[in-house]
This record gives structure tokens, C-alpha cells and sequence, in this order.
């Protein structure tokens, strides 16, 4: 008899495609990328990137909408950071597989059960 295989949710899958959808942009990621490694301003993000204002603003409320980033407001500065450590680990995760791909290194039996 064959084994019954769970499917997501249809909200839960909306969601997670949501989130790969958002980083799939090369703007956002880089976006999520910086603010991994530290708070920043709006200011900075687009001296950083390379972009306008407007374009970094518009990234950003997709992006807080769906809640990979948050901010606080000093005074009259917005500072975006990550939501949570688990958008940082989500990060981190893609670029521990795209080193192991490029580099041809074999998963270890194990390592990372979903």
C-alpha cells in the first residue's frame, strides 16, 4: 500500500510561495541581504543598492507586508532590519546551497531534515 504524503495547506502554500516570489527579485534580495547583516536607513540601503528612493521605498513595503523586514522610526528616520532571525536563517540557508552546488559538495546524510 502506498505511503500517504501530506500536502501544505492552500494558505500555508500561498504564503511560502509569497515569501520565494519576494526574494526572487534581485533588488529585494539584496534589500534582505543588507539588512541581514545590520539595521539601516532608507538613505543607506539606496546608496547601497543603487537605487532611487522611491524604488527602495516600494521594495520595502512588499517586503514589510509579507513580513521580512520591519522598522522603527528615530526621530524623522526610518531603520529597517529583518523581521526575525528566521528570515536571516532563510538567508543564510540559500547561500549554504548555492556554495554546496557550486562547489559540488554532497548534502550530509542528515544535516537538515524539513
Amino acid at each position: 500500500m502506498p505511503q500517504q504524503i501530506d500536502l501544505l495547506d492552500s494558505e500555508i502554500l500561498n504564503d511560502i510561495t509569497n515569501t520565494f516570489k519576494a526574494l526572487g527579485d534581485n533588488t529585494r534580495a539584496q534589500i534582505v541581504y543588507l539588512l541581514t547583516q545590520e539595521e539601516l536607513n532608507v538613505n543607506t540601503i539606496c546608496q547601497t543598492v543603487g537605487v532611487s528612493q522611491s524604488t527602495v521605498s516600494h521594495h520595502l513595503a512588499k517586503l514589510r507586508n509579507i513580513r521580512l523586514v520591519k522598522y522603527r522610526r528615530q526621530g524623522n528616520q526610518i531603520f529597517y532590519s529583518v523581521d526575525d532571525s528566521h528570515v536571516a536563517a532563510l538567508f543564510r540557508e540559500a547561500l549554504w546551497h548555492l556554495d554546496h552546488v557550486r562547489q559540488n559538495i554532497p548534502d550530509y546524510p542528515g544535516s537538515h531534515p524539513v
